[in-house]
């Protein structure tokens, strides 16, 4: 539900306003994880189950983002897929001797490589900020979002101002 949700609003906004067809996922995956990170605590002894389905549907909403974003490059909640692909790229290079493709070979190698570390890194420090702050630990997961949206609007906004004066710096070399 959460993968069809994304996608369903990445689409509509896509049409619509294209500039906040990748926030507005973001931010309800962030306010799913900033409730229950808030109120999890109270509900974990009456509605276990609705607490995973949130965070089930939370995942879905990240991992459609994810793959809408980079064309399904990369899957985030899917390890056995990452290594499958891993295997079949290492293999790949004991045949193919073409420096593009080998260029293009390693850069899909090291991406793999990366997540699937993060995957372990996350886990492992998830497993031990869980252990201390409970369900707290979803603030980090919220944090890492906003910090990404923040991040993407400021880029986002450099390349803005830097296509404006180019454009301003072009035309007035154009007229001297």
């Amino acid at each position: 539900m959460g993968s069809f949700f994304s996608s369903l609003v990445v689409e509509y906004l896509l049409r619509k306003n294209e500039k906040y067809s990748y926030i507005v996922p973001t931010a309800i995956e962030s306010i799913i994880l900033f409730c229950v990170a808030i109120f999890g605590k109270y509900l974990i002894s009456d509605s276990p189950d609705f607490i995973a389905y949130t965070l089930l549907f939370a995942m879905g909403l990240q991992n459609s983002l994810v793959t809408k974003i980079s064309n399904a490059t990369v899957r985030t909640t899917h390890l056995t897929g990452l290594f499958t692909d891993l295997g079949i790229e290492l293999s790949q290079l004991f045949f193919y001797g073409e420096s593009s493709f080998r260029k293009k070979l390693f850069i899909s190698i090291k991406l793999r490589g990366t997540i699937i570390s993060f995957f372990f890194v996350g886990g492992i420090v998830g497993g031990i900020f869980y252990s201390n702050i409970g369900l707290h630990v979803l603030f980090i997961g919220v944090a890492a979002l906003l910090v990404g949206l923040i991040y993407d609007r400021v880029r986002f906004n450099l390349v803005l101002l830097k296509r404006k004066y180019r454009r301003v710096v072009n035309v007035s070399s154009d007229n001297m």
